[in-house]
């Protein structure tokens, strides 16, 4: 099959690395393509087909993944009612936040192996460049999970709309992102050598010394302008899709279950993202930053 131009722009937005927390593991060339397994591993050589092939079943596996996540809180949400009748909904709301902290990770790790894909189909060839040293680029530092875990609690205690299981839910689910971001962080630092630690430190000074000389007054605040209006347009996004959802299920947004308030609360951050991806091109071009890659670090992977 000839590839086509909407797979390659689809894995700049979507492509199987950024959303799998992975630094990016192709590479061009003037001859066709290098693959490094995790962004840092020994180059493999690769042909223009190849890399079209492993981009266009990466979109896929992305895509198919997005799907499942809500489809399975639905389920989980559902077999929890079935399986704990006599439990109120605070409890069981509880125990929804730590299922579908779980079912996230499964769902990534399932996208993390299908990312490796390539490193099972070039396993036999001949590496044209020895391995490098680690990037550090998706990991979190300690100090955003910090924020992160104060963010989320912030959020679960203000929160008056919803009933309270949506946001004791929304804060175990969050919790338990926090804890699988720390660990991550802890197991990335205790695989690298001494060595690798050292240079990985030279690399960050130097770099921030080149971005304050680089970088012009201005692009600060217009990049958290940028940040700001794409949350806003995010959060219209969500808000349609529970509207969408509450007229399908015949109620309103306030009247909603927690499950169909779940459902159409996850479809709309998956949606928003994906719909406001060319704003984020447009804050890249102008501010050399993206919005959407603030996050980049919020895919786990192991």
């Amino acid at each position: 099959m000839p590839f086509r131009l909407d797979y390659r722009s689809a894995h700049r937005c979507i492509g199987i690395d950024r959303i799998a927390g992975l630094p990016p593991q192709f590479e061009g060339t003037r001859d066709g393509w290098l693959f490094r397994r995790h962004g840092h591993g020994p180059a493999l050589p690769l042909s223009e087909a190849e890399h079209a092939d492993f981009m266009r079943e990466g979109v896929r596996a992305v895509l198919l993944h997005a799907v499942a996540l809500p489809v399975f809180g639905w389920l989980a949400w559902l077999v929890l009612a079935r399986m704990l009748p006599g439990w109120s909904t605070n409890p069981r709301a509880a125990l929804f936040g730590v299922v579908l902290a779980l079912i996230g990770l499964a769902l990534h790790l399932s996208l993390r192996h299908r990312a490796d894909a390539p490193a099972r189909a070039l396993a036999g060839r001949r590496p044209v460049a020895p391995a490098r040293d680690p990037d550090d680029a998706t990991q979190p530092s300690y100090g955003t999970i910090l924020v992160l875990m104060l963010w989320v609690l912030f959020m679960a205690a203000v929160g008056t709309r919803q009933p309270p299981g949506f946001y004791i839910a929304f804060a175990t689910a969050g919790l338990m992102l926090v804890l699988f971001l720390a660990i991550r962080r802890w197991r990335f630092q205790h695989r690298l050598t001494p060595a690798q630690r050292q240079r990985l430190r030279t690399a960050h000074k130097t770099e921030r010394r080149e971005r304050r000389a680089a970088r012009r007054w201005w692009q600060t605040p217009l990049y958290l302008l940028f940040l700001l209006v794409g949350m806003i347009l995010l959060g219209v996004i969500v808000i349609v899709a529970l509207a969408i959802t509450a007229r399908i299920t015949g109620t309103t947004i306030a009247d909603m279950s927690f499950g169909p308030f779940m459902t159409g609360f996850l479809a709309g951050i998956l949606l928003g993202c994906f719909a406001i991806a060319p704003f984020d091109r447009l804050c890249r071009r102008w501010t050399g930053h993206s919005t959407l890659g603030a996050f980049d670090w919020w895919p786990l992977h192991w």
